[in-house]
């Protein structure tokens, strides 16, 4: 016969089998873990999120590297990994590659610029050669009647007195006098010296001829004759008429 054990439980333990008197008792698998198992648990945890993050790092880290150390020879776009971990594309914060274009070199075409681009040589203005002044003939004709007044003598044996007597004519003709140069040698009988002799060998530079001796010797006192040439005296001859004849 086994004995039977008739003591009263203590009553805690009454009390606690009334509360939960359907519970089953829980397996160790059920029971929670130590404290000290569940740190240990999270300790793992961020040590490999950790490395986890170190590596993402170390990989956009040597990503920009080699993008720094090939940027411009290479037109592919940036790796993935300069975006892990940033949230944001590095490579766009860096300046941007040239671009390669397919036009010359603007600076060596200004240093040597093509044959049709220079400056063509300035065409000149033809000069127009204005015509010689005609000072008359070296020797004109007379008639009776004519007049004729001296403006200056050139005397042939000293110096070139046809060229002096010309370019005196030619002065006074381009200022609106009409002034003629001419030779006398001896041909003109109303042309004589102090001594009543004939001239000879003289360029003489005159106005003329008129019709009376008054009227060329007006022309030759004239302010606008005096103004181009002064000669007050104004001497006048009537070359086709022997002179006190």
């Amino acid at each position: 016969m086994t004995p039977v054990d008739h003591r009263r439980p203590p009553a805690r333990a009454a009390r606690r089998q009334q509360k939960s008197p359907g519970r089953p008792a829980a397996t160790p698998a059920q029971r929670p873990a130590p404290r000290s198992e569940q740190r240990s648990a999270r300790k793992a945890q961020r040590s490999h999120s950790a490395i986890g993050a170190a590596i993402v790092a170390a990989a956009a880290m040597v990503a920009i590297f080699a993008f720094i150390l090939t940027r411009g020879s290479s037109q592919d776009p940036p790796a993935d990994g300069l975006r892990l971990g940033s949230g944001a594309d590095v490579g766009a914060a860096g300046p941007a590659a040239p671009a390669s274009s397919s036009e010359p070199n603007t600076t060596k075409a200004d240093r040597n610029p093509p044959a049709s681009a220079k400056s063509a040589p300035r065409a000149t203005k033809p000069q127009v050669s204005t015509p010689p002044v005609d000072t008359g003939p070296v020797s004109p004709k007379f008639r009776p009647g004519q007049w004729i007044v001296v403006l200056e003598k050139y005397t042939a044996d000293v110096g070139d007195a046809e060229k002096a007597a010309r370019d005196t004519a030619t002065k006074l003709s381009k200022g609106g006098i009409p002034a003629k140069a001419m030779l006398v040698n001896g041909q003109y009988p109303g042309m004589v010296n102090s001594s009543w002799e004939p001239v000879t060998n003289t360029w003489f530079v005159y106005l003329g001829p008129g019709t009376t001796s008054k009227q060329v010797l007006n022309q030759c006192s004239d302010t606008r004759t005096q103004r181009l040439y002064s000669n007050p005296a104004c001497p006048t001859y009537e070359p086709a008429v022997r002179a006190g004849g």
